[in-house]
C-alpha cells in the first residue's frame, strides 16, 4: 500500500510536469504562426523562449530551498495556477507585449514543476529508486512535449490559436484543483527534513560540491541542447535550412522528442542498477550531441531523412541522459538540501538555452540583414549552440577525469571539493 501511494503521488506531480512541458514547447510548432500573429522577426520569437527561460532558470534555487522548507504540495500548486493564468493570457493576446507577459507567468509557473516533482521523489522513494524515478519524470516531460508538436499542430490549423491555447487553459485550472486536493508532501511530516541552516550556507556547501557542479554540467550540455532545439528554433530551423513543410517539421521534432522519452527508461533504470555508468554516459552522449549538432550546421541541406532523422533522433538520446544530472545532484548532497542542490543542477541546461536562443536569433538576422541566403543562414545560427555543446563538453570531460566525481553507491555523500 506505501509503494502504491507512493506511485499515485509521483504520478500526480508527473502529470503536472507533463503539463508545464506542454506550455514549455507549445512554441516548437507555433513559432511561425507567432511571427504572423505578432509581426515579429527570428528575434522577437527567439525572446519568447529566451525571456521563458531567464524567469525559470533565476527561480530554480529560490524554489528548491522553498521545497525543502515547505514542502511540494504548495509550490507545485502555485507553478500550476500561474501557467493557466498564462495560457489564457498568452491565448487571447494579439499584441506582442501581452503574449510576453503571457509567456512570462508560462516560465515563472514551470519553474516551479520540475524540481518539486523531484522533491516528492525524494519523499516517497527509497534513494536507490531515484534515478529511475527521476528518469521517468523526464519521459512523462516527454510526452507532454509530444503533444505539443504534431497534435497541437493539428489543433492549431483545425481550431485556431485562440481556442487552442484556451483549452490547454483550461486543463491546467482543472489538474490544479485536483493537485490542491489529493496529493501529500510525503508519509509523514518529517518528510521536508527542513534545515535550520540559512539558504546561503545551504547553497555554499551545494555548489562547492563537486558532484553538484558535474551536475549541473551534465544538465548544462546535454539538456541545453535539447531544449534549443525543440523549444523554438527547431521548426524555422527545418523549414527553411532543410526545405521542410511545416507538417514535416512538426512530425521531425516528434522525433527528436521520441529520442528522449525511449532513451530515458534505460538510462535511468541503468543508473539505478549501476551508478557508476553514470559520468561515462554522460561523456559519450555529449560528444554524441556536438557530432549531431556538427552535422546540422556544416553540412549543407536539405538532408535526406535517413541521415536527418537519427541525428535528431540521437539529440533527443542524449537529452534523455542529462535526466542522470539530478541523481548526480541528490547523491552528492545531504537530504535537507536535496532541493537545493536540484535547483543549481537545474539551472545549466536553461542557461544554454538562454544563451544559445537569444544568441542564434541575432545571428540570424544579422546574417540576413547582410545579404546570406535562408538556409545558410538558419543553418549558420545554430553555431552558438555548437560552440557552447562543445565547451560543456570539455568541462565535463575534465570533471569526470578528477578521482571521486562520481559517488559509486546512490545513497553516499560526497565531500564538498
Amino acid at each position: 500500500m506505501r509503494a502504491a501511494r507512493a506511485w499515485l503521488m509521483w504520478g500526480l506531480g508527473a502529470l503536472c510536469y507533463l503539463t508545464a512541458l506542454f506550455h514549455r514547447m507549445s512554441l516548437s510548432v507555433a513559432g511561425l504562426t507567432a511571427q504572423e500573429r505578432f509581426s515579429i522577426d527570428a528575434t522577437g520569437l527567439a525572446a519568447f523562449s529566451v525571456m521563458q527561460f531567464v524567469l525559470y532558470a533565476v527561480l530554480q534555487v529560490p524554489v528548491g530551498a522553498a521545497a525543502d522548507r515547505f514542502g511540494p504540495r504548495r509550490l507545485l500548486s502555485l507553478g500550476m495556477a500561474l501557467m493557466a493564468a498564462g495560457s489564457i493570457v498568452f491565448a487571447l493576446a494579439t499584441a506582442y507585449a501581452a503574449a510576453m507577459a503571457g509567456r512570462a507567468l508560462i516560465g515563472a509557473g514551470d519553474a516551479f514543476l520540475f524540481v518539486n516533482v523531484l522533491r516528492l521523489a525524494h519523499n516517497w522513494f527509497p534513494g536507490r529508486r531515484y534515478a529511475l524515478v527521476a528518469a521517468l519524470t523526464g519521459i512523462i516531460g516527454g510526452l507532454g512535449q509530444l503533444i505539443a508538436t504534431a497534435p497541437l499542430a493539428a489543433l492549431l490549423t483545425g481550431f485556431g490559436w485562440t481556442s487552442a491555447f484556451l483549452v490547454a487553459g483550461v486543463i491546467t485550472a482543472v489538474l490544479l484543483a485536483v493537485v490542491g486536493v489529493a496529493l501529500r508532501d510525503g508519509p509523514s511530516a518529517a518528510s521536508r527534513e527542513a534545515p535550520q541552516e540559512p539558504l546561503r550556507v545551504s547553497l555554499r556547501h551545494v555548489w562547492h560540491n563537486r558532484g553538484t557542479r558535474h551536475a549541473m554540467w551534465t544538465h548544462f550540455t546535454l539538456m541545453g541542447a535539447f531544449v534549443t532545439f525543440t523549444a523554438v528554433l527547431g521548426q524555422p530551423y527545418l523549414v527553411h535550412a532543410q526545405g521542410r513543410t511545416p507538417a514535416a517539421a512538426s512530425a521531425l521534432l516528434t522525433v527528436v522528442v521520441v529520442g528522449f522519452v525511449l532513451v530515458g527508461t534505460f538510462a535511468g533504470q541503468l543508473a539505478s542498477r549501476r551508478p557508476g555508468v553514470r559520468g561515462p554516459m554522460v561523456a559519450v552522449a555529449a560528444v554524441v550531441s556536438v557530432l549531431c549538432w556538427t552535422v546540422l550546421v556544416a553540412v549543407p541541406g536539405p538532408l535526406p531523412v535517413v541521415v536527418l532523422g537519427p541525428v535528431l533522433f540521437l539529440i533527443g538520446a542524449a537529452g534523455a541522459v542529462s535526466m542522470l544530472a539530478f541523481d548526480l545532484a541528490r547523491s552528492a548532497n545531504h537530504g535537507h538540501r536535496a532541493g537545493v542542490a536540484s535547483g543549481v543542477a537545474n539551472m545549466g541546461g536553461f542557461t544554454f538555452a538562454v544563451v544559445a536562443e537569444l544568441g542564434a536569433g541575432l545571428l540570424l538576422d544579422e546574417l540576413l540583414r547582410h545579404g546570406v541566403g535562408g538556409p545558410p543562414a538558419y543553418r549558420l545560427s545554430f553555431l552558438v549552440a555548437l560552440v557552447m555543446g562543445l565547451a560543456g563538453t570539455v568541462r565535463l570531460v575534465m570533471l569526470h577525469r578528477h578521482a571521486g566525481v562520481l559517488s559509486p553507491h546512490p545513497g553516499r555523500v560526497l565531500e564538498p571539493a
